[in-house]
């Protein structure tokens, strides 16, 4: 088996469940489809790694129903014991390191053109440190990377605030883990990260397939508001 597990941390793609923060400037409608591409293309951007597999971790077995028929037939699946990001991350590495991994990393799915030099960068990197991040502006992360289960990085966390990564980083050091930073990227949280996305992408450029496939359904409901 592969050596490396990619978990993206994944929903399934219902209207006023998934990216409502997008909400305004974009409806339910709109915001489930762009979340569909950022979910598509994160898997598509992870496959590409030699010698790993890719997985998404689930908070209900309705959301891995629906996904089965959305994602490619190579993606695995975790179920998480409870709802909450805490027990996604958690259950991702005691799951995904029980099946025989060595390198675990969970990634967001709202990153859909993360640089693939920064996954690998990741994979390298657990050679030298017991963990990776992947910082993100936000003072989150978008990737966080380990060959061990390390529940304390992940329990009674407060998540989605700026303090995030600082404190993740203060708990590795208390637990005497060195660490490794990767390049600063964004997550597409908000209307203003999404205008600034849609500025940046390439015209008819192939990254991001699955995104601009979901912009030009919606190209005219956008135009305007970026």
């Amino acid at each position: 088996m592969a050596e490396v597990a990619f978990v993206v941390v994944a929903k399934a793609p219902q209207a006023g469940k998934v990216k409502t923060r997008l909400c305004p400037p974009l409806n339910y409608e709109q915001a489930t489809a762009l979340y569909t591409g950022f979910l598509l293309d994160t898997i598509a951007i992870a496959s590409q790694i030699a010698g790993a597999d890719v997985l998404l971790v689930c908070p209900s077995p309705e959301d891995i129903t629906i996904l089965q028929k959305l994602v490619p037939p190579t993606v695995g699946y975790i179920l998480q014991s409870e709802p909450g990001l805490t027990a996604a991350l958690t259950d991702s590495f005691r799951q995904a390191l029980g099946q025989g991994y060595r390198k675990v990393f969970c990634i967001s799915s709202d990153n859909p053109t993360l640089p693939l030099a920064y996954l690998e960068q990741g994979v390298a990197a657990l050679n030298e440190v017991p963990v990776v991040f992947g910082p993100s502006e936000d003072g989150g992360y978008y990737l966080v990377g380990a060959q061990a289960v390390h529940p304390f990085l992940f329990s009674d966390m407060t998540w989605s605030v700026e303090t995030v990564l600082g404190e993740s980083l203060l708990r590795a050091e208390q637990a005497q883990l060195a660490t490794q930073l990767l390049p600063l990227w964004y997550d597409l949280d908000t209307g203003r990260e999404l205008g600034r996305f849609i500025k940046e992408l390439t015209p008819n450029g192939t990254d991001a397939f699955y995104t601009r496939q979901a912009l030009d359904l919606i190209k005219a409901e956008l135009d305007g508001l970026f």
